[in-house]
């Protein structure tokens, strides 16, 4: 995901999934947090030391434990089902757990 998609989300995202408007976002920690699911809400950078610094606004459990769970924050249900029935991470990864 590239920063200038996430600072621009509030231009383009009501349009192609015919949500509510969005707020501008202001930092990458607010975009992070608003990503569909909770494990992949999620993002990694190198700082000016080669640091690994990351960016887990919802924690990593979800991740780690390979749990599939909707991020409420601006996926609703029914946008959640739809996304399940793309990507099917039960079938794909055998080890995930879906969370409704």
């Amino acid at each position: 995901m590239e920063a200038k998609n996430q600072a621009a989300v509030h231009t383009w995202y009501p349009a192609k999934f015919g949500a509510d408007s969005v707020v501008p976002l202001r930092t990458i920690a607010e975009a992070v947090a608003t990503w569909p699911e909770y494990a992949t809400a999620v993002a990694a950078r190198l700082d000016v030391h080669d640091k690994v610094v990351v960016c887990a606004p919802h924690g990593l459990d979800d991740l780690l434990n390979e749990v599939w769970r909707r991020n409420p924050t601006r996926v609703s249900p029914e946008t959640s089902r739809q996304r399940l029935a793309r990507h099917r991470p039960a079938e794909r990864w055998s080890g995930v757990r879906v969370v409704a």
